[in-house]
């Protein structure tokens, strides 16, 4: 009896494994089916741009998510503002935000910038030393909620009878733990724990991350002469890659690796190459080679 029990609970497990349930725990913030919905919905709407639209197919997966950026960059709330970016590490993207934004819709969850449109980031970094106390509290309470303060630390007040209450704010956030200036993003970036989004020995290769619920694109440009295999490790996981062609319209497998934290690709490319790849679909497999 005993060993009519082993044999059954051996054959249960081999039906598990042949079937991939149960590898879910890996990954469980994916939603299968959702996931599947949002990758045939990506698909149609992909396919369905005819040939003779250029770069029809690259607009609409660029209009699809909203933008990932490891830094929010604030210019400020002045006309004379400099909205230029700082010196973001290769391999880590930024976006701006407005004052209107950042006042009526940014928020924090888990340590995480948020927009309203979904947009998020893990640092606000601000360019311009001169602030309203509105903006101001804004902030301050933001970096209560956990969020990573850097760049230009403000000194001047734009509201002249708020100047000692701006003082004492300023000094309160710089004081957290969690604000700091004068020091470059990419060591802000480490205190923050924040790992690259994409990271390549190939030079030329660029990237924009767009985030969906259930999926990542990326949009991956070879501005150099590189030409042949690139080996790309993404800070995606659970998700299968897929090269979509936005000049034929082919959706097609790639090499890939599944790692804890990361998926590695292996991608061929061409100089002046202009290809996405996208993260749908669960990942059954931790490792597959295409020939």
């Amino acid at each position: 009896m005993k060993k009519f029990h082993i044999r059954v609970l051996l054959a249960v497990l081999l039906i598990t494994l042949s079937t991939g349930c149960g590898r879910k725990h890996r990954f469980d913030y994916i939603d299968i089916a959702s996931s599947e919905k949002t990758f045939s919905l990506l698909k149609e709407g992909f396919e369905a741009v005819p040939d003779s639209l250029p770069d029809g197919r690259s607009r609409f997966l660029l209009q699809q998510g909203v933008p990932v950026a490891d830094i929010l960059v604030y210019p400020g709330e002045r006309p004379d503002s400099l909205a230029v970016f700082p010196e973001i590490p290769t391999g880590f993207s930024g976006e701006l935000i407005g004052t209107e934004s950042l006042l009526d819709s940014l928020c924090v969850k888990n340590g995480h910038l948020y927009t309203e449109g979904g947009m998020n980031a893990r640092i606000l970094y601000l360019q311009d030393e001169r602030m309203s106390l509105k903006v101001l509290n804004k902030i301050a309470s933001l970096v209560d909620a956990g969020a990573f303060l850097a760049g230009v630390k403000p000194s001047v007040c734009l509201d002249p009878e708020n100047e000692a209450v701006f003082q004492r704010t300023v000094d309160k956030v710089w004081l957290s733990g969690n604000a700091t200036s004068g020091k470059t993003v990419k060591s802000v970036l480490k205190a923050a724990g924040v790992r690259p989004d994409v990271r390549t020995r190939v030079d030329s290769l660029t990237f924009r991350h767009l985030h969906l619920p259930d999926a990542e694109i990326y949009h991956i440009c070879n501005l150099g002469t590189h030409y042949g295999k690139a080996k790309i490790k993404f800070r995606v996981r659970g998700r299968e890659p897929k090269v979509w062609n936005p000049d034929t319209g082919e959706i097609s497998p790639v090499s890939y690796t599944l790692r804890k934290r990361s998926t590695t690709v292996l991608l061929n490319t061409v100089p002046g190459d202009d290809t996405f790849i996208v993260f749908a679909s669960f990942a059954d497999k931790r490792k597959l080679k295409v020939k």
